[in-house]
């Protein structure tokens, strides 16, 4: 019942709340119907796990959520950093290929480069091999790279010389 003995309004919550604690919500929840997810309980998530870390008040839910905002800042200004790079480092290629000088860069603005290089080779939303995924795992590829050799990844062939890494469609499969 709301105030002056009416009805509460329909009013529907949407997560994620996650910078409140779960019992200040509950609190506020005790008020409102709710149904709790039975998937919260699951030992099968890892979720789970840690929702009984911070029971155990082995982590600090506040903590937590202010490390996730710095990753957050840290993350923007990488990726306006890999932009910048992108256009101050990219040198001279034929259309559809890809050149950078990566000299002297830390291996994460590398990596950034390398992943959005590739994307660039296959041209966005290419099912050539299918789809390419920015989160896809490319460190053996800038290992290769690191050592000056070469590697394929998502169908787009790598190479690297004196610090330039070359980025262009790799050759077509021979079929046997």
């Amino acid at each position: 019942m709301g105030a002056g003995g009416g009805q509460t309004p329909h009013i529907p919550i949407v997560r994620p709340l996650l910078a409140w604690r779960r019992d200040d919500l509950r609190t506020i929840a005790t008020r409102l119907l709710f149904i709790d997810d039975p998937s919260n309980t699951d030992p099968r998530h890892d979720r789970t796990h840690a929702r009984a870390l911070l029971a155990a008040g082995h982590l600090d839910p506040l903590a937590l959520a202010a490390a996730a905002a710095h990753c957050r800042e840290v993350d923007a200004a990488l990726t306006e950093t890999a932009d910048w790079l992108w256009r101050a480092r990219s040198r001279d290629a034929d259309v559809g290929e890809c050149r950078l000088d990566t000299t002297d860069l830390p291996r994460e603005l590398r990596r950034r480069l390398a992943r959005r290089a590739i994307g660039d080779v296959r041209g966005i939303g290419s099912i050539a091999e299918g789809q390419w995924s920015d989160a896809a795992n490319i460190e053996s590829l800038l290992d290769a790279l690191d050592s000056g050799g070469t590697a394929t990844q998502a169908g787009v062939l790598a190479s690297a010389a004196r610090g330039i890494w070359h980025f262009r469609p790799a050759p077509p499969r021979r079929s046997r």
